[in-house]
């Protein structure tokens, strides 16, 4: 999973934040680690996807169960069709999750219906 967001630092110098989550099956229960887990980069200037910028800063973000479920609550969705679009969003995130982690509960090891 990558991540990119152009903001503007203080005095209004063009940043990047870039993230990038590693998502994959490795032996034992680790998807809550992959998912919680976003190695991050903050890039002088604003700089497009396949470009390099100069770093100024790194880290590891990583968010806590209680956090997470907080976090949760702040999910808002507009328009007529409001759950709908939680539910896309659901349906996206699980979905990829699935497609990494759910041959552990099929018997035959695939994510197949």
């Amino acid at each position: 999973m990558r991540y990119r967001l152009w903001f503007s630092g203080p005095g209004g110098n063009p940043l990047t934040f870039t993230g990038v989550k590693h998502v994959h099956d490795d032996p034992g229960l680790d998807v809550w680690r992959d998912t919680s887990t976003l190695y991050v980069h903050i890039l002088d200037g604003h700089v497009s996807p396949g470009d390099d910028g100069p770093t100024i800063a790194a880290g590891i973000i990583t968010i806590h169960l209680p956090d997470f479920a907080r976090q949760l609550t702040t999910f808002r969705s507009r328009g007529a069709r409001r759950a709908h679009g939680l539910e896309g969003f659901g349906r996206l995130f699980l979905g990829e999750l699935w497609e990494v982690y759910g041959a552990v509960f099929s018997d035959d090891g695939t994510t197949d219906s």
